[in-house]
């Protein structure tokens, strides 16, 4: 398993200098990155702007494998429903990614109101699926905690997964979130591993602890909507690879008996300079078993 970067971790540097912040993560030791675009209606691409030229240009130069994206729009709320039936916008955002020599794309975050509207999202992630299928690139559904709200005793997680040809719609597991969703991810690993392309990471700080449960003030029978899950997410439940309460180097050894091909650190929140937070990571997955640098 091969240690990555979701870019959403140095987001801020990012935006204001791409060019040098990707230097800076190939400086750290990072090999593969994967994108987050959340302005995909407005760039089909990298969500800050550098045309494909230029961008294959710089990550290639510096040996970095962009080994995906999540695509989404800027705040998640407005033109769901258009953006991921838009099958013509969305090809041109394969594309792009295609000619990277990018095999996922993401799916980042999704809300369920009822069973019927999750069963609707299912025949939506099948179509997108199957489209990326063409251009041999494997759509990613990347849960939170939400997903394990219960619709006739059963999780979403587990609804979307039966809802969805394994062909068309694969898993890139936020251990994390499974945790706060009060599940073991290394069982999940191993329930669903022949479906998980990609395994996230990032750590829940101890002295949190009273916070872990995400579920601790609401009713697991009523689906989390997206201010219902902002209202619970606080910057301090946050915490880098290593430094926290996680049993991180369990995730890395589930995943190896499934062959999963990358674990990368999603830094959503950080109380460090962004840098200095994806070089602790980093060097923290360092003194792990079962990885590969290269």
């Amino acid at each position: 398993m091969r240690v990555g970067l979701q870019v959403y971790s140095i987001k801020n540097r990012l935006k204001a200098d791409p060019y040098k912040t990707l230097e800076e993560i190939a400086a750290v030791g990072y090999r593969a990155i994967e994108m987050a675009n959340h302005n995909a209606y407005e760039d089909i691409g990298t969500g800050f702007g550098m045309p494909l030229d230029e961008f294959k240009k710089a990550v290639d130069s510096l040996g970095l494998t962009v080994v995906g994206a999540h695509i989404m729009l800027a705040n998640g709320k407005e033109n769901i429903e258009p953006f991921y039936k838009d099958l013509d916008h969305f090809k041109k955002i394969i594309d792009f990614y295609a000619a990277l020599g990018a095999k996922t794309l993401g799916i980042p975050i999704d809300f369920f109101p009822d069973l019927e509207y999750l069963k609707q999202r299912c025949e939506v992630y099948n179509a997108l699926g199957k489209l990326c299928k063409e251009s041999g690139i494997h759509l990613l559904y990347h849960n939170h905690w939400n997903e394990f709200a219960l619709f006739d005793g059963v999780t979403i997680f587990d609804h979307i997964m039966n809802n969805t040809d394994p062909e068309y719609l694969g898993i890139e597991l936020d251990a994390y979130w499974q945790i706060r969703g009060l599940y073991d991810p290394a069982k999940v690993i191993r329930k669903y591993g022949d479906r998980i392309d990609i395994l996230h990471e990032k750590d829940f700080p101890l002295e949190r602890i009273d916070y872990l449960n995400s579920w601790k003030n609401l009713d697991k029978t009523v689906p989390c909507n997206w201010d219902t899950f902002h209202a619970t997410t606080c910057p301090d439940d946050f915490i880098e690879v290593g430094e926290g309460m996680i049993k991180v180097q369990d995730v890395i050894d589930a995943g190896n008996e499934f062959d999963i091909p990358y674990i990368l650190v999603e830094q959503d929140y950080t109380k460090l300079d962004e840098l200095d937070s994806i070089k602790l990571s980093y060097n923290n997955f360092r003194k792990m078993r079962g990885l590969e640098w290269d």
